[in-house]
């Protein structure tokens, strides 16, 4: 098939593909990973039960009581009413058996009726949930919910490579910036699957050797670890005296997956990675599957750095990065200190009513039945320190995020550390702003360095430019001798 006709059919795939995804996320069916959650789950919320229907067909044909001895018997008779049309809209006294709808007072409408029925089954998965969390009080029963959780996540993606193959990790450009030191870097996550990143240090005149450390998954901006509000970020974090490595995601920066028959990079970001997703299903797997071990090998590359405290890692991220930190955070113990931001909200709440089921990674097939909400992302490494960080004005509804925190800040108190579970909430619109900058800074200086400072970040700031931050020659992993796509 001509890539032009490939190109045409792309928005139905997508849409038919965003479908197969809803249904993945809520139960799991297609990749055959999911429990179902029982038989109740089938009944939607508008289903009327069986007595109601029968009371209300033997109110409707119950015959009204004979006037005949008020009146008398000579008395005339109302003349009855003309028959309506078939055609009519006026209701029907009684139910039409061959009516599948009948009962309900305002049918859905039939492109609905499939959504509606999943909703259904996620309200019945949220009840059990939060029973489930209600009856988790002492340390061994929250301890034995994560061990199994965090088996039952890696077992839905598809599991993670077995064996941490050698990195091949080489710095290719250093650059002396104004108050930090910038090192590019290429390492390789898989056999030829290389990752770009660049690793923000602090001045060692400043701060002395070896430094905390934490990785920064980018969200689903195309330039990635370039983009200027991550750069920023990492620049701010090297000011402060940590080691910030940001990397690039598949299919984002440097890393694009998808080439048409003249060569041309053609997808990235969400559209890139629920292409990969489509394909990852069919195999048992799940998009997330290669970011988190991106992530995982990132944290190994820090540790295996002499200038790197390798017990004191943390994570943070936005959007997409946001997703990533909250799935690295859950899984590896090693991170110590996390902030995720602009993510977190509530699959049971109203995230899937207004979002959608949104990109292939932040689908994990059959999530819902088995009862993992973004909460469960905190609570599965709870008691280690975890800042939300959250926008008002943000497209992953805020009172949503204030739920899930303080259901992890639950739990994290019946686990004695109430302190270590906070939120940062700043008014304004989705995206990684100064003010959720800085709150990150300050969280991993408190935890990965013992330090309670007041961080504000300068104006006039060093930020590295896409080119400045560039690691390969052509600007793309793909075009490397050996290089491998997921």
């Amino acid at each position: 098939m001509r890539w032009e006709v490939v190109g045409k059919m792309r928005w139905w795939k997508s849409l038919m593909g965003s479908v197969f995804l809803f249904v993945e996320l809520v139960t799991g069916n297609a990749a055959e990973l999911a429990k179902p959650v029982g038989p109740s789950s089938k009944l939607g919320p508008s289903s009327p039960p069986a007595e109601s229907s029968s009371a209300t067909a033997e109110s409707t044909s119950a015959k009204p009581k004979s006037t005949s001895a008020q009146a008398g018997p000579t008395s005339p008779q109302p003349a009855a009413p003309p028959t309506k049309p078939a055609h009519s809209s006026a209701k029907p006294t009684q139910p039409n058996e061959l009516d599948v709808l009948a009962g309900l007072a305002e049918p859905e409408k039939p492109g609905e009726m499939m959504t509606q029925y999943l909703l259904g089954q996620i309200a019945e998965a949220e009840k059990k949930w939060r029973q489930d969390y209600e009856a988790r009080k002492t340390p061994e029963q929250i301890a034995a919910y994560q061990e199994y959780l965090k088996k039952e996540f890696i077992r839905r993606i598809g599991g993670l490579p077995e064996a941490r193959t050698p990195l091949n990790a080489k710095v290719v450009g250093q650059q002396k910036r104004r108050g930090y030191r910038l090192e590019k870097v290429i390492f390789e996550s898989q056999p030829g699957h290389y990752v770009t990143a660049a690793l923000f240090l602090p001045d060692p005149e400043r701060f002395k050797p070896p430094y905390p450390g934490l990785v920064l998954a980018c969200g689903h901006s195309n330039e990635a670890k370039a983009y200027p509000a991550y750069a920023g970020a990492s620049a701010l974090m090297a000011l402060n005296g940590l080691a910030c490595l940001a990397f690039d995601p598949i299919d984002q920066g440097e890393r694009h997956q998808w080439r048409d028959p003249d060569g041309k990079f053609t997808l990235w970001g969400t559209a890139g990675h629920t292409m990969i997703g489509k394909g990852s299903i069919l195999l048992g797997r799940n998009t997330a599957r290669f970011e988190i071990w991106d992530a995982m090998r990132a944290v190994d590359y820090l540790q295996s750095r002499p200038d790197v405290l390798p017990d004191r890692i943390g994570a943070t991220g936005i959007s997409g990065g946001g997703t990533q930190t909250a799935y690295l955070m859950a899984l590896d113990s090693r991170i110590l200190a996390a902030a995720p931001g602009c993510y977190l909200c509530s699959l049971y709440g109203r995230l899937l009513k207004t979002n959608g089921p949104q990109d292939a990674e932040q689908n994990i097939f059959g999530q819902l039945a088995l009862g993992m909400d973004h909460a469960d992302y905190c609570m599965m490494r709870a008691p280690l320190p975890t800042l939300i960080l959250a926008a008002t004005q943000d497209y992953f509804n805020i009172e949503d995020a204030w739920m899930s925190f303080r259901m992890a800040k639950r739990l994290y108190g019946r686990l004695g550390y109430p302190e270590r579970m906070e939120l940062a909430e700043t008014d304004e619109k989705h995206g990684f702003s100064v003010q959720l900058r800085e709150a990150s800074v300050r969280w991993m200086l408190r935890w990965l360095a013992g330090r309670e400072e007041a961080v504000f970040e300068p104006k006039d700031m060093d930020v590295p430019t896409k080119e400045d931050l560039r690691c390969t020659p052509e600007g793309e992993v793909m075009l490397l001798a050996g290089a491998r796509s997921v």
